[in-house]
């Protein structure tokens, strides 16, 4: 919930105002300026004979307000299309009025409205807002009603000259046009800026830094040396699991079945603003079961057993009972392993968390011991194409 803020002054730069120190300017005076409203189809009363009132249901971000028009007409029918013309009016004034708001603030607006109702994940909402912290170093000053393609492509070329990379001013590309066409399917301006012509930098895909196949086997051989511990179940399920840290943190022992030596991986845990919470897997692909390799299944057994009573259903596999391990916790734990074991991925860089889940991609199926499991990489990954696999 956002907190109540006295009104502030504009500075000369207020978008970095809004964003430093003194966040009540876009948080409460430019809020103000963007409607998001919606109508509903209305209800007719005829409040006697020939005279009618339309009555709309008026909902923004402020809550819901009910909207009356009376009119006269001589019929029902009659009524009703008069009905729908007001609304078409009401809905075309609210229009017009958005299209003069603030872009900065109507961007937040927009990121504000689909992280309540649900429609992103909190973590979303911060990648937007990191975007619309970009883009507000060029768009002061302009309204919705304001951005050409010329312009777009301006902004796009200052982000690229402030040294941002090239992936990076991709991402603020795609949000930016993301909004826009929401304006536009809103009826909060005629057309999109966005348009063949105005098209993102060219993004870079860097080289997996998978393991090879002897650093794998010393990764292995030195968590087979160790101690069962949370750290070192953790790069198991990444190494020979393919899981990523969101779905270890999230892993319940629920999900996971060492009768058939399998785990189904339904949920994570994500971070916003530097705090975690639960979620669903990163896409519908994501929901998977993955079956376990047998030295991965024999060290969660070992990893239950010595947790006893504790390791209950409803209990995470890491964490401590209910409560979970953070992704970054996880990172930190296995970056600190790497480091200690020198271990440098295909890229030519020290080994990431993440590196392990592109090692278990590249694992040939030979490699997967006893156990069958589905031979193209992005169903074991659960990712939601074939082509995020194609190296």
């Amino acid at each position: 919930m956002i907190p109540d803020m006295p009104s502030v002054t504009v500075s000369p730069n207020p978008f970095w105002t809004a964003f430093g120190r003194q966040k009540s300017f876009i948080w409460t005076d430019t809020r103000e300026l963007v409607s998001m409203a919606t109508y509903s189809k209305g209800s007719l009363r005829e409040r006697s004979e020939g005279h009618w009132q339309a009555r709309f249901c008026r909902t923004d971000r402020n809550g819901s307000s009910i909207v009356t028009r009376s009119f006269e007409a001589t019929s029902r029918r009659a009524a009703t299309l008069i009905m729908e013309d007001i609304r078409r009016e009401l809905i075309e004034q609210d229009a017009d009025s958005a299209s003069d708001c603030n872009l900065v603030a109507y961007m937040l607006d927009y990121v504000d409205e689909r992280e309540r109702s649900q429609q992103i994940e909190p973590s979303t909402a911060t990648n937007y807002h990191s975007s619309i912290k970009h883009l507000a170093r060029y768009l002061e000053g302009y309204s919705i009603g304001e951005m050409t393609s010329e312009s777009v492509m301006d902004v796009q070329a200052g982000l690229l000259a402030d040294g941002l990379v090239a992936d990076t001013v991709a991402k603020d590309h795609r949000f930016f046009k993301q909004v826009m066409d929401y304006a536009c399917e809103m009826g909060h301006i005629h057309r999109s800026p966005f348009n063949k012509a105005t098209k993102p930098p060219k993004r870079w895909k860097p080289r997996p830094n998978a393991l090879d196949e002897r650093s794998r086997s010393m990764l292995l051989s030195v968590l087979d040396a160790s101690p069962t511990t949370k750290q070192s179940v953790a790069a198991r399920l990444g190494l020979l699991a393919g899981l990523r840290r969101e779905e270890v943190a999230g892993l319940r022992w629920g999900d996971v079945d060492l009768v058939a030596n399998r785990i189904r991986v339904g949920r994570a845990v994500g971070v916003s603003n530097g705090r975690p919470y639960l979620k669903g897997t990163k896409t519908e692909a994501g929901e998977r079961e993955v079956v376990l390799e047998k030295g991965l299944a024999d060290t969660l057994r070992s990893l239950r057993s010595s947790l006893g009573v504790s390791a209950r259903e409803d209990h995470y596999v890491l964490g401590d009972g209910d409560s979970f391990y953070t992704p970054d916790r996880i990172t930190k734990d296995f970056t600190s392993l790497a480091k200690a074991m020198n271990l440098i991925g295909a890229a030519g860089k020290r080994a990431m968390m993440h590196d392990l889940r592109n090692t278990f991609v590249r694992i040939p199926s030979r490699l997967l011991c006893t156990f069958r499991q589905p031979h193209r990489p992005a169903i074991r990954c659960g990712y939601s194409s074939s082509r995020v696999t194609s190296w």
